[in-house]
């Protein structure tokens, strides 16, 4: 019912359209709560069709989809296309032209998110449905899904969770072999992927690795005779989803014992979030909250890298609304997720950060990411029995 509402709350507060074409699968995700295994990386497409004058929404599936919405108790109707009816774009697009002419929206005005459609298949709506104008819904539903509701905020709070106890499960399985050659980067990344998915994610997006001077490069290859060494440091970046909800998680650790510039590096990246979280609340302009974060790094003499922003909404897609940096005049609220990403430059000119998820409150923030305090630098230095 809380699914439905959503599609009932965007037509109705919206009266610039009749009917609506959603394709995006967060925006999917979203008001109806379904998800399919990888969308960004397949090659099919869904889609979810309605009306303003009709109850009843028809969601648009690959037949290696079929099952999904049987799974989630789907309650509206469902048109399926397969390959036999063409390659995967021209497979959707007769499905989509059927439903669209039994939906009765072709002389009408239907919103599309069209950020997520191609040029193909806007110029098949155009050239199957002459008579229907089309508009951007990105604006209006991207709006919608900033404010977050406490459903919501619980599903990325438990992914928030699941990221941190990923690594630690990781951990678990590194210490005691720094400097004896027992695991390579490889394999301490797909512990990480093993044991985030054994604690819950449904899927693992983004996944990198990092060690010493080579982590001031966002993205870094990993050779399976890549060791984890001691005397560097490591930094762990990845996201994943859980009941359709993402979260973004990046970690610091040293292997073995750190000399006191790192420690001190660390320290004022800690110090420089800190008060991030202190000045995080409603009513700060987001182009205040960056300027004041770059007074304060100029205060205390630290290296932040200004121009990459300080993160990001996330919600039922990885990267949403409101994106924290300078140029942004947008107004934080209460109910806004934001995944707090402070960066700065490490001794060693790598690249320090440890991502929070935090809930905008009415009094301030929330701290979702609270599986474990990161404030101080995490040691991978021999073996312990709890983490």
């Amino acid at each position: 019912m809380r699914r439905k509402n959503r599609v009932e709350t965007l037509i109705s507060t919206n009266n610039d359209f009749d009917a609506f074409i959603i394709k995006s699968p967060a925006n999917i995700a979203y008001l109806i709560g379904i998800t399919f295994p990888f969308p960004d990386q397949s090659p099919f497409s869904a889609a979810l069709v309605g009306s303003r004058d009709n109850p009843y929404y028809t969601l648009i599936v690959p037949a290696e989809w079929e099952s999904i919405p049987k799974s989630f108790s789907w309650k509206g109707k469902t048109k399926v296309y397969t390959l036999n009816e063409g390659s995967p774009h021209e497979a959707f697009c007769k499905a989509l032209c059927d439903v669209i002419e039994k939906t009765e929206i072709c002389g009408k005005k239907a919103a599309v998110d069209y950020s997520v459609w191609t040029v193909a298949e806007l110029s098949f709506l155009k050239e199957n449905c002459p008579m229907m104008a089309i508009m951007d819904l990105d604006p209006v539903i991207d709006k919608i899904r900033e404010i977050k509701t406490e459903d919501e905020i619980e599903c990325i709070h438990a992914a928030a969770q699941i990221a941190d106890r990923g690594l630690i499960g990781a951990l678990n399985h590194v210490e005691g072999t720094i400097g004896l050659g027992k695991c390579t980067l490889s394999e301490f990344l797909e512990r990480v992927r093993a044991n985030a998915i054994e604690f819950g994610a449904n899927w693992i997006g983004y996944l990198n690795i990092c060690q010493g001077r080579k982590g001031r490069s966002w993205y870094t290859p990993i050779y399976d005779l890549s060791f984890a060494k001691e005397g560097k440091s490591v930094r762990i970046d990845y996201t994943l989803t859980y009941k359709s909800y993402w979260t973004k998680c990046s970690r610091m650790f040293f292997a073995g014992k750190p000399d006191q510039k790192t420690l001190d590096a660390y320290a004022k990246n800690v110090l420089l979030k800190k008060f991030a979280v202190s000045i995080l609340k409603p009513g700060i302009r987001v182009c205040d909250f960056c300027e004041a974060m770059r007074l304060k790094a100029e205060e205390e003499e630290i290296d932040l890298l200004y121009d990459e922003g300080f993160g990001h909404g996330i919600g039922t897609s990885e990267y949403e609304m409101p994106i924290l940096c300078r140029d942004n005049e947008e107004i934080l609220q209460a109910g806004m997720v934001v995944a707090l990403d402070v960066k700065t430059i490490g001794s060693k000119d790598e690249i320090i950060h440890s991502i929070d998820i935090y809930s905008l409150t009415p009094e301030g923030n929330r701290n979702l990411s609270d599986f474990r305090s990161w404030d101080t630098m995490y040691l991978i230095n021999g073996i312990q029995s709890v983490h």
